[in-house]
């Protein structure tokens, strides 16, 4: 039987009227920890707001306490029922460049929200046919700053590159990342990004792990330490890449391009697939 995506759902959402401010929104991001949050209007999810939508308005929403959370957020939002597949799913964060969707029951009541997190979660403990190591899917290219540059530079450089992350350096040897969760919590205590080092708001921890940790085995470091991206590091312990959930994910484009070529009786090299984003 194939999985759904109601089984590896989140049940517990955050959510606001649609006439709350984005201060009180991002306020319950950052208590809780959460990528996101529906807004509603009725009881009905009319739309969303994502910590990527935080890292590209960030400058615009610093200092503007009343501006409400209607004028900001991403609508409509994208619903999905509780059966669609996991495969399914992936292929829609894919197309639509997401990674949320509302989950509505049978009777069209929102019944959770399905997350990349999530879609992770449901992949632990598969067997990737293929992918031996995360060298194949992780992006090698590392976005780095010193510690001391200002913490708005870090956010311009997220936002132009469309990434979750920028590491941060101090001689040479990552200190801690500066992430999307770093940058709503921020915004949400009002914190003048330009006036502060990157390295006093960063996450003051790196998980690392190598480039021949099977996708399995980093599936579980994520879940374990709670973390959405690892660094890649080499034999000798230098940077090598970036290991994410939508680079994870990618696992699920390489499944069912595999089977495809076997159809076909031709191989599809996962270097071929699209690159996922940090």
């Amino acid at each position: 039987m194939k999985q759904t995506i109601g089984k590896f759902a989140t049940h517990s959402v955050a959510v606001v009227e649609v006439e709350a401010t984005v201060q009180e929104a991002l306020q319950i991001m950052s208590d809780r920890g959460i990528s996101c949050i529906v807004v509603l209007s009725h009881n009905e999810p009319i739309g969303i707001l994502t910590e990527r939508d935080v890292v590209f308005a960030a400058n615009w929403l610093l200092g503007q306490s009343g501006l409400l959370i209607k004028e900001v957020m991403n609508k409509p939002v994208m619903t999905a029922s509780e059966d669609m597949t996991i495969a399914q799913a992936y292929r829609v964060f894919c197309q639509h460049k997401i990674r949320h969707l509302v989950i509505l029951d049978a009777r069209l009541d929102m019944a959770g929200i399905f997350t990349q997190t999530d879609l992770v979660r449901s992949l632990k403990g598969k067997t990737f046919d293929g992918i031996s190591d995360v060298s194949c899917l992780m992006s090698p290219q590392i976005l780095h700053v010193a510690s001391d540059v200002p913490a708005r530079y870090a956010l311009s450089l997220m936002a132009r590159r469309s990434v979750s992350c920028v590491v941060v350096m101090e001689d040479n040897q990552p200190v801690g990342m500066f992430t999307e969760r770093d940058v709503v919590r921020c915004v949400a205590r009002g914190v003048d990004l330009s006036a502060v080092a990157v390295g006093s708001v960063m996450t003051p921890t790196v998980v690392s792990t190598t480039l021949t940790t099977t996708p399995h085995d980093t599936i579980g470091m994520m879940l374990k330490n709670s973390v959405r991206r690892l660094l890649v590091v080499d034999e000798h312990g230098g940077m090598a890449g970036i290991l994410t959930q939508t680079d994870i994910g990618r696992v699920l484009d390489h499944q069912e391009s595999s089977f495809v070529g076997r159809l076909l009786g031709v191989d599809t090299p996962l270097g071929e697939l699209p690159q996922g984003m940090m």
